[in-house]
């Protein structure tokens, strides 16, 4: 092992524990707001559609001021760890206050992720002046404090470019750049809809390359499973989970007809995977079945045999 894998392997190292320890975590917020709803006979919470909507105006704002789409993921993290809070759950019910809470938490992303920041008064003509500048500024203390502070998570995208940097086969150079350009399509995907956030970052990043390189690398078997087994025990994660996120990424990106050159089937996915461990860490396991390329050509290979 060089110097340069090894450091890459302590840093992926500390990003997980970072993730799993260090008050990243997103819980499934959104679940209790029904019930809270009906005990005060509100018809229109917070959801995800809701949620949705305010990451579209994120990356609106960073396409026009040419943000990176990580200070948005950032920023919805951010506001997902906030909303899962006490402080948080008290505005789950008002959508006004939501939208506050979205706009501050891009505010405070770019004011440490970008070398230009938003002025609170510019945000606050953004919202046509439904909320002052000291209105933010009161939000962006609430949600810090309920947060600890923590406004340096490691994303999916950061995940990726470490993995990337563990792939030293120089055969995969030339499909290097689509792969990731997939990836990052895949992981800016899942910034947007709110049945990903509960995940880690590691487990998207990891399940968005090995549908890419599924899309890519269609006959090498080899190199897949290598990736697979590799990657696998590096993250420590659960084989199992992790298809289980392909497959959701892959029904989410037909359900928003959007095309990364996978093929499509209703073949039951059949589990290549061996590096499940009983005592790793898991991720969250959600099933929606749907086939990768992988799953197309097993079937094929086992039909014509």
């Amino acid at each position: 092992m060089n110097h340069s894998t090894e450091q890459t392997l302590e840093t992926i190292e500390a990003m997980r524990r970072q993730e799993e320890h260090h008050g990243y975590c997103v819980t499934d917020y959104l679940s209790e707001v029904p019930k809270i709803a009906d005990t005060y006979s509100l018809d229109f919470p917070v959801d995800a559609s809701f949620r949705l909507a305010m990451v579209k105006w994120c990356n609106e704002i960073a396409n026009v001021c040419n943000y990176k789409r990580d200070t948005v993921a950032i920023a919805m993290n951010c506001l997902d760890r906030f909303m899962s809070t006490p402080s948080g759950q008290e505005i789950s019910l008002d959508r006004n206050a939501y939208r506050l809470a979205a706009m501050t938490c891009l505010y405070s992303s770019v004011k440490i992720h970008e070398q230009e920041v938003l002025d609170t008064s510019f945000v606050s003509n953004l919202s046509n002046g439904v909320y002052t500048p000291a209105a933010i500024e009161a939000m962006e203390a609430k949600m810090l404090m309920a947060i600890h502070w923590r406004v340096h998570p490691p994303t999916a995208m950061s995940f990726m470019i470490m993995i990337n940097d563990l792939i030293l086969d120089t055969s995969l150079d030339c499909f290097r750049e689509i792969i990731l350009d997939r990836t990052r399509q895949q992981i800016e995907m899942t910034v947007s809809h709110y049945a990903f956030c509960s995940y880690t970052a590691s487990s998207i990043a990891f399940a968005a390359m090995l549908n890419s390189i599924e899309s890519c690398l269609f006959d090498d078997d080899a190199f897949y499973t290598n990736f697979n087994n590799t990657v696998g025990k590096v993250l420590v994660v659960d084989a199992t989970c992790i298809e289980d996120l392909q497959q959701m990424i892959y029904t989410q990106m037909e359900e928003n007809d959007i095309h990364i050159g996978m093929i499509q089937s209703n073949v039951t996915k059949k589990h290549v995977s061996t590096y499940t461990d009983d005592n790793v860490d898991t991720v969250k396991g959600r099933s929606s079945k749907k086939s990768s390329p992988r799953t197309v050509r097993i079937s094929v290979a086992t039909n014509a045999a």
